[in-house]
């Protein structure tokens, strides 16, 4: 049934991974430099020309893939089984899209800017933490409800 709470979780994971996919992850602003990390490339301009452009197409994959795992998982409530299993793999992609970004900023961005000046992490990467952990709810409320199913069949 689509009113359960954790459609609402699943939706939730999808919205943040939609914000994820379309939004900065981390940023630095000097006076002559600029370092952005997004899902598709981590850009580094110096004035008004990039200096430095590495893509990371891979992240935005699996982002794209986490939002489609989401939305396949939602219409697979009668079989709650299956949904516990395409929720628990969207929680490994979504880790593995957060943790690449986060070893893009650490290894590849912070290295090209000045230590001095720190950057600040964007609303992407808050979004893909929010996707991973209302995902995790999700699976949870799910199991929850194959226990109730279970133990309501168990009393016939």
């Amino acid at each position: 049934m689509l009113q359960r709470i954790q459609t609402l979780f699943l939706t939730i994971s999808t919205i943040g991974m939609v914000v994820f996919l379309g939004t900065n992850a981390w940023k630095v602003i000097n006076l002559d430099q600029t370092i952005i990390v997004n899902a598709f490339q981590v850009l580094e301009t110096k004035g008004t020309l990039a200096a430095t452009q590495k893509p990371i197409y891979y992240i935005a994959v699996m982002a794209v893939i986490s939002i489609g795992t989401s939305i396949f998982a939602i219409f697979q409530y009668k079989n709650r089984v299956r949904q516990m299993l395409f929720v628990a793999f969207n929680s490994l992609i979504i880790g593995s899209a957060v943790a690449a970004t986060v070893y893009n900023v650490k290894f590849v961005a912070m290295p090209l800017g000045n230590e001095a000046i720190e950057g600040t992490f964007g609303i992407g990467i808050y979004a893909g933490f929010i996707a991973l952990a209302s995902n995790w709810l999700a699976n949870r409320f799910i199991r929850k409800d194959e226990k109730l199913v279970q133990s309501a069949d168990r009393m016939r």
